[in-house]
């Protein structure tokens, strides 16, 4: 282990019209993981898709590091600094286990495009979250977009301005808002380290830890897993594993490496109608009125906050 950090790298002032782009089509990709780890539901308990996610996510790369081209290259910029080492791995162990248990258990209650939907406030929190801990600048605009923000993410979990019923719906939209609440603070953590270390050899770290975490949890409380796979079953392992996992949240963090996490985030939005045509169009899923309400308010926080920032 180094005795010392590297020093932070130079930030840029935006992720570029190329990047957004790039963001967009993840966001895109993302948008498709909770009806997938939905349709594995029915056939394995929450905890162990989210278990089976990260153990294939983590072994590929893995592989992908035991490369030598991909060794030379990421070798100088792996967390050597035991400090920083365990800040990844506390990551992974705790913020991505909680945040997926959540997210899955919540999809299950719920449905597929409401957790979404949710999702989608992302950039919400991470204004908060950049205020508190970063000290950012607050504009008015950004105080305005974080209202309207929260007011969509309410008007989603309560399916309306006041909570009629309390559900097992409901349950599962406050789930899946404490799993966005607990990956927010994790963006947040991992950029602060993708400021000095490469960000796919820190995705690295976070998924082996969290596919220990995650086994070991599963195992505990749910005994052991399905091992009977059917062919669509497969399929949506590898969606969730190798397309929104190994490649999309590589090319995440190779992004965050320079660019702000608040630009990079808006592009969340991109989810809400990606999740509505997933939902209504591929699982059969009711839109009630009030979707439409707090996705447009949740979208309209997020522009508010990036007219902000820019």
């Amino acid at each position: 282990m180094a005795k010392s950090p590297p020093p932070v790298r130079e930030q840029y002032g935006s992720a570029g019209a190329g990047a957004i782009a790039i963001l967009v089509f993840l966001n895109i990709l993302w948008a498709g993981a909770n009806p997938a780890a939905l349709v594995m539901m029915q056939h394995h308990r929450p905890e162990w898709v989210a278990a089976f996610r990260f153990i294939g996510a983590g072994t590929l790369l893995l592989l992908l590091l035991a490369l030598p081209p991909v060794r030379r290259a990421l070798a100088p910029r792996v967390p050597r600094y035991l400090p920083h080492f365990l800040t990844a791995a506390a990551i992974g162990c705790f913020g991505v286990t909680i945040a997926y248990i959540c997210y899955f258990w919540g999809t299950r209650l719920s449905t597929a495009t409401e957790a979404t939907l949710l999702v989608s406030s992302s950039p919400i929190f991470y204004a908060i979250l950049a205020r508190l801990f970063l000290k950012e600048r607050f504009p008015p605009q950004k105080r305005w977009g974080i209202v309207l923000g929260v007011a969509g993410v309410w008007v989603i979990v309560n399916k309306g301005l006041l909570l009629r019923e309390f559900s097992g719906a409901t349950v599962g939209n406050l789930l899946v808002l404490l799993g966005v609440l607990t990956e927010s603070v994790n963006v947040v953590v991992a950029k602060s380290l993708a400021m000095r270390y490469s960000g796919v050899a820190l995705l690295t770290v976070e998924a082996c830890f969290a596919a220990l975490a995650l086994t070991a949890v599963s195992w505990l409380f749910v005994g052991a897993p399905n091992l009977q796979w059917t062919p669509t079953d497969f399929w949506m392992w590898f969606y969730l594993a190798v397309v929104c996992t190994v490649f999309a949240f590589s090319v995440w963090f190779y992004l965050m490496e320079r660019a702000p996490v608040g630009a990079m985030g808006v592009t969340i939005f991109a989810q809400t109608p990606a999740a509505a045509f997933i939902g209504y169009f591929v699982l059969r899923e009711q839109l009630h009125p009030t979707i439409w309400v707090g996705a447009g308010l949740i979208v309209g926080g997020i522009l508010l906050t990036l007219r902000a920032r820019a």
